[in-house]
């Protein structure tokens, strides 16, 4: 791939120390959109956040030092992330959505009615590189091509196995072995700001494993914590930690090398965890530069470094585990997920968030 202009400027000029943007009065402290300015929106998971967030940052230094019309981004302010994401989902109009929308979460893309209204009416383009089309087994090039959803990258969610705690259960092989009553109290799994992230994995039993998948899996989850409390526990003392446990990659690469831990290889495969990308059709001229640097070899050494890699960097061929996207595109994803999440719940352990 051949580096843009800024990614040639980042490397010359070293470290970009240069302020992004500075509070005054026009722009309210919780607001998803700046006037006058290309305005870009990057809903992260938490674990992503760290190593991208600062490559993203310094780009945007670079460019707001040298252009009239500057990006701005909620993500470099201290917001109200829920206020944020309750704007966007309440958007009527084209000119009350950012610029340039970037996901690593299905509940952006499939809230609100955001697809509807603006990817399957055109007023956002769904940014996919050529690479990634040619790359893409024949169902996720079809969602590019025909449903209009652009895949940037994608990381994965893996099982973390404990070694330093005693079982005598052998270890999963599998995501349905997961479900049974054998690993009960014997699961943890990663939560964000104090909600459990494992929607993807919840659509995923309901869909292939069936009815009762979700209940059987909570009834085996002793422990709902953030990423770095189970990191923590990993190859320690404490007295909750699990042998299994359930984390997106980009929290795994951040372990410390010496834990007596390692990843499962189940024989699925992990499951899957997109980040889409998206573009005002009527702005797709100015946010080139953004969108070149969202293609550049910084932001691809940021992403593996944080877990995830470009869609077109992706051993598609491998085995691994996604909800189908009839499946997704066919349900009201709102109505879906909170019912999921409160099938969840009623069957957790009381004590599970504590």
């Amino acid at each position: 791939m051949m580096k843009s202009l800024y990614e040639t400027q980042y490397h010359r000029n070293g470290q970009v120390t240069c302020e992004i943007e500075k509070s005054n009065g026009n722009t309210k402290s919780n607001s998803l959109l700046k006037e006058g300015s290309i305005n870009l929106y990057i809903k992260m998971s938490c674990p992503l956040k760290g190593i991208v967030e600062r490559a993203i940052r310094e780009f945007v230094a670079l460019y707001n030092a040298s252009h009239s019309v500057p990006i701005y981004s909620p993500m470099f302010r201290q917001v109200n992330i829920s206020a944020i994401d309750a704007e966007l989902k309440s958007a009527h109009l084209e000119a009350q959505l950012p610029d340039v929308l970037i996901a690593s979460e299905l509940d952006t893309l499939f809230s609100g009615k955001l697809r509807e209204k603006f990817i399957d009416t055109g007023i956002y383009t769904g940014i996919t590189s050529k690479a990634a089309l040619t790359a893409m087994p024949e169902t996720f090039r079809k969602l590019a091509t025909q449903h209009n959803i652009g895949i940037l990258a994608a990381g994965y969610w893996r099982a973390l196995y404990d070694l330093t705690i005693a079982v005598c259960t052998p270890p999963p092989r599998r995501w349905t072995d997961l479900i049974d009553p054998l690993y009960k109290d014997l699961i943890t799994v990663h939560d964000c700001r104090g909600k459990t992230s494992i929607t993807t994995l919840l659509i995923l039993l309901k869909e292939q494993f069936g009815s009762n998948a979700v209940t059987d899996f909570a009834r085996n989850i002793r422990s709902i914590r953030h990423f770095s409390e189970i990191l923590r526990r990993i190859d320690s003392n404490e007295i909750y930690r699990t042998p299994y446990n359930i984390l997106p990659n980009a929290s795994i690469v951040q372990m410390q090398s010496q834990k007596r831990a390692i990843v499962l290889e189940f024989e699925d495969g992990p499951v899957l965890s997109p980040m889409f990308m998206f573009v005002k059709t009527s702005k797709l001229e100015d946010c080139k530069p953004l969108v070149d640097f969202f293609h550049s070899n910084i932001m691809r050494d940021a992403l593996v470094r944080s877990g995830f890699s470009f869609a077109e960097d992706i051993h598609w061929q491998k085995p691994f585990l996604f909800p189908s996207w009839d499946y997704l595109l066919s349900k009201d994803y709102e109505t879906c997920t909170a019912a999921l999440d409160d099938e969840l719940k009623s069957s957790l352990r009381h004590d599970v968030f504590h």
